[in-house]
């Protein structure tokens, strides 16, 4: 029979009135939290409003622990919060929002509600006759709940980013991709050597990728070098030239990535490595920081001379079930990737060699009838003042943003007319690839190599995994510039971005305590031993204040230190005197004796002992020690 309902106060039979015990009320309070949050996360996984889901958890919560008489509640309660971590582990990977912090809620709700529902139990057991009810704990309670909350967030921020990236995979094939999902697949996944300026992107808020990195930066997929003013689109011409034979070395699943050439950033720079996670249904891009040296996946790739990369054969390639060999929706790629931490002293410090010339053949064609002679004069006006390629890039970044506006909505130019010169003179409204184009050009007018750039924003950052949420709409389109001995470096002219090597850690208390996982780990555990060892270091301290202020107990402890050493410790029912004198007999030391008297007369006798006789005591207290 349950106990859930019974309040019994004796063992006699007599009628009682069926009610639920007060202890599984405050048991319901943390069940209903622990529910209500998962219940959130499944709702937003089914594309409904997480308050929804929420109090579907709540009311089921509160049902199952308080109106289910024919179940013991204990038992419904334990069911309840299995089915809320199982819905947890099925939905809590979906990376279409950040409810972390659901996750976080829910651990806590329930750990603290397996350890009420304890306390409940005991709370409605029938007492013995003649017996009491157990004390209110409320504030026993209280301090465990707040024990473990904190115990839930300090491994949740230590050691969930930690385990998933340690654990989880660095590489994966996913789903096979069909001719349909390429069909379907956005031009911002897709490799391809030309890019129109005038149709608009695609930016839904369909998560495309998720990846898994120290730090945010751009996720670079395809570079264009050469601007048609009549057709107002990019093209790549360098597409996919030979390059050497030795560009791609295989290893297993790594295949380490030979430098682009006069690149001395993807060269020598400090290692960045980042873990892709496929969303999508379908995508042919090797998507990476700048520079790819090393990617660890079961596809074959092909580096391009611009040193980007995308998956062989994907455009070419189909299998008899009309598959592709691109990225599959799954699929897991990890790139290591190389870059120089610059700062704006060494970007304008005067070049120590000179710009290759096959830079400058590729990267600064602009008297060629690609763009219109009053772009370049004023570009030629914007850069007067300034005496290196770095400030008369600022000055161009200053220029757009002073001067134009971006938006997504911003008319389409004409048929036939230059996209860079209509923007720049006449709308002076477009988005991020008119704006990029735009520093491109300015800057080629100038006698600065440039490219144009595609791929993604780093994208919002997963609160509890740590993990980067690329979305559609995180396409991008940015400007590359070459500099002499350093290589390609990325400005964004939408937008205000740091150079690596100026840039400070920044973030939220979320990042920080990231960054500084193990001393904090280190730290709160020593707090948390700290404040459940307190009371017996406070008795430990009390105990020798006593000692120091009263030479009995004082004598006394030493006479103990000395009796555990020998093996014979003392008897709580002994008095100081026997005690002594049991230890003098088993040390055959006759002078124990006499300080047992002495210890007595301290304790109990009105006066104490005289001073002579606790000098006496001490010295034979002292001979004592080994």
């Amino acid at each position: 029979m349950s106990l859930r309902g019974d309040a019994f106060r004796s063992v006699d039979t007599a009628p009682r009135v069926r009610r639920v015990a007060p202890a599984y009320r405050v048991v319901s309070v943390p069940a209903a939290i622990a529910l209500g949050s998962v219940g959130g996360i499944a709702a937003e996984r089914s594309h409904l409003p997480w308050i929804v889901g929420a109090l579907a958890g709540v009311v089921a919560a509160v049902l199952g622990v308080l109106a289910l008489p024919s179940i013991p509640t204990r038992r419904a309660t334990v069911v309840l919060l299995g089915l809320g971590g199982l819905i947890a582990l099925r939905h809590a990977s979906y990376a279409g929002v950040d409810r972390s912090w659901l996750l976080v809620i829910w651990a806590a709700g329930t750990m603290l509600t397996l350890v009420l529902v304890d306390r409940a139990d005991a709370e409605v057991a029938p007492v013995l006759e003649g017996g009491s009810s157990l004390p209110n704990r409320l504030t026993e309670t209280a301090r465990v709940g707040a024990l473990i909350s904190l115990v839930v967030v300090v491994t949740a921020v230590a050691l969930v980013p930690t385990v998933t990236n340690r654990l989880g995979r660095h590489v994966w094939p996913g789903l096979q991709p069909t001719i349909g999902d390429r069909a379907d697949a956005t031009s911002s996944l897709l490799s391809g050597d030309q890019l129109s300026l005038t149709s608009r992107p695609r930016l839904s808020n369909s998560v495309v990728l998720t990846v898994d990195a120290a730090h945010p930066d751009f996720w670079r997929g395809e570079t264009f070098n050469v601007y048609s003013s009549t057709d107002s689109a990019w093209t790549n011409s360098l597409g996919d030239d030979p390059v050497p034979d030795d560009s791609v070395t295989r290893v297993g699943t790594r295949i380490d990535i030979a430098p682009e050439v006069y690149n001395r950033s993807a060269r020598d720079g400090k290692e960045f490595r980042q873990t892709f996670h496929v969303e999508t249904t379908y995508s042919n891009v090797v998507f990476a920081a700048p520079s790819a040296r090393a990617v660890e996946t079961d596809k074959q790739v092909i580096r391009k001379p611009d040193g980007t990369l995308r998956v062989a054969g994907a455009d070419i390639y189909r299998g008899l079930d009309g598959s592709d060999s691109g990225f599959g929706k799954g699929a897991v790629y990890t790139v290591t990737s190389r870059s120089l931490p610059v700062t704006e002293v060494a970007l304008r410090a005067p070049a120590a060699v000179a710009t290759p010339p096959q830079i400058t053949q590729s990267y600064l064609s602009v008297n060629d009838g690609t763009t219109t002679p009053r772009v370049r004069e004023l570009a030629q006006q914007i850069a007067a003042g300034a005496t290196n390629r770095f400030d008369k890039v600022r000055a161009f970044e200053s220029w757009l943003g002073a001067n134009t506006q971006y938006s997504l909505n911003a008319p389409l130019s004409p048929s036939g007319v230059d996209v860079v010169d209509d923007f720049l003179f006449h709308t002076r409204v477009g988005w991020c690839e008119q704006i990029a184009s735009s520093l491109v050009m300015m800057a080629r007018a100038a006698g600065i190599p440039a490219r144009l750039v595609t791929g993604f924003v780093p994208g919002s950052r997963d609160s509890l995994t740590g993990r980067f949420l690329v979305r559609e709409r995180d396409a991008h389109a940015w400007t590359e510039v070459y500099f002499p001995g350093i290589g390609w470096q990325g400005f964004d002219p939408t937008a205000s971005v740091p150079l690596a090597g100026d840039a400070h850690a920044g973030g939220s208390w979320l990042s920080d305590a990231r960054r500084n996982a193990v001393p904090l780990a280190i730290t709160i555990s020593l707090v948390i031993l700290l404040a459940v060892a307190s009371p017996e270091i406070v008795a430990v301290l009390r105990r020798r204040r006593a000692r120091r202020a009263s030479w009995s107990a004082s004598a006394l402890h030493r006479l103990e230190r000395a009796g555990r050493k020998a093996g014979r410790a003392r008897d709580p029912a002994e008095t100081p005197r026997e005690y002594a004198l049991a230890l003098g007999q088993r040390l055959g030391d006759d002078r124990l004796a006499r300080v047992g008297d002495t210890l007595d007369a301290d304790l109990y006798s009105a006066n104490g002992a005289p001073e002579t006789d606790r000098a006496d005591a001490d010295s034979v207290l002292t001979s004592l020690r080994p």
